[in-house]
């Protein structure tokens, strides 16, 4: 069931992007705070059923989130330059500095004090939703950590949530601090750790584990009142991000317990990254091309902007993901073999 949810998070942010809200919420905004909850549910799943559970694997860990991360992105990215290149759409300047920085994704979550921007005309770097890639890949770094040391997960935990509590109530700056930089989202991922902890039977659960998405849910909820009281709530993404964990929790708790293999979740997963990638490149086509008017058709705007992602997509699986994942699996078969070897060695 986690690739319909990816596939459903990945269709909102699209529809983010083409300027559909909920009441003026954005519902990208929180499809991208239960993308970071799902990263660290994806990651403890790997650790207990791909690595070695005794062995800190830190190599092949990283190694594995490479291959998953950066081969379909960077077919995105060079099929978003070739566009720009041959149309000269938003007046792109292909400058080193800015085009290193897309490559490695992560200097792109640093928007607001380094220049990423090749699109001129508006500015924009070369994947725009990019940015909470960054923020996954440093998440990623610190993950195995948390997972084979307890002790890190609870004070990175709460000291993430008290900054994201500070953002929230406009002490510190409310967009970075609350949604964008890692110090204030990393307790997201830890509540995947902890919800994927206690729902599996491979993980032995700490009291952290089971209360910690409860306390914060709690929590949220308070807050929620408070920031209303004190008209907090008008603060930048304050609102979505708060829905995005209050729907999140209970979601990937529910559907963490789900063993049942449902038709198409798979493709429906892999096809949620290259639209999540491909979709800001889809209405740069669009509007170029002059394909839709967006004004006089708004339905039909939404429809071929999608589809064209849903393309893109498709084409990124079939000549990237299919045998990229094929490396993978066997990547994680040969580690689960070596961990074998070892544990009846010892």
């Amino acid at each position: 069931m986690f690739g319909y949810l990816r596939f459903f998070l990945a269709s909102l942010v699209l529809l983010s992007h083409v300027d559909l809200s909920v009441q003026g919420a954005n519902p990208g905004v929180a499809a991208v705070v239960v993308f970071y909850m799902l990263a660290g549910f994806v990651v403890c799943n790997l650790f207990s059923k791909v690595f070695v559970a005794d062995k800190p694997l830190f190599f092949q860990f990283y190694y594995e989130r490479f291959l998953r991360i950066f081969p379909l992105y960077l077919f995105v990215l060079a099929l978003t330059i070739l566009f720009l290149f041959t149309t000269n759409f938003g007046s792109p300047k292909f400058e080193f500095s800015a085009m290193l920085s897309n490559m490695l994704i992560v200097p792109l979550n640093y928007f607001m004090i380094l220049d990423n921007t090749i699109l001129q005309e508006p500015n924009w770097w070369l994947i725009p939703p990019a940015w909470s890639l960054g923020v996954e890949l440093q998440a990623y770094l610190l993950l195995p950590f948390i997972i084979y040391y307890r002790n890190i997960k609870i004070v990175l935990g709460l000291i993430s949530l008290c900054i994201f509590c500070a953002a929230c109530f406009g002490v510190i700056h409310t967009n970075y601090f609350g949604y964008r930089l890692l110090p204030g989202v990393f307790f997201i991922f830890i509540l995947g750790v902890c919800i994927y902890n206690t729902a599996s039977e491979k993980r032995d659960a700490d009291i952290f584990d089971k209360y910690f998405p409860s306390f914060v849910y709690i929590m949220l909820i308070l807050m929620l009142i408070v920031l209303g009281i004190f008209r907090k709530l008008l603060e930048v993404y304050v609102v979505e991000t708060i829905i995005g964990l209050l729907v999140g929790i209970p979601v990937i708790s529910f559907l963490a317990r789900i063993r049942k293999n449902i038709p198409l979740n798979h493709v429906l997963g892999d096809l949620s990254y290259g639209i999540f990638l491909s979709h800001f490149l889809a209405i740069w086509m669009v509007e170029h091309f002059l394909l839709v008017d967006r004004l006089a058709n708004g339905y039909l705007y939404i429809v071929v902007v999608f589809s064209i992602s849903l393309l893109i997509s498709l084409l990124a699986v079939f000549l990237i993901e299919v045998n990229i994942k094929k490396y993978r699996f066997y990547l994680s078969k040969s580690i689960q073999r070596i961990g074998s070897v070892e544990t009846r060695s010892a």
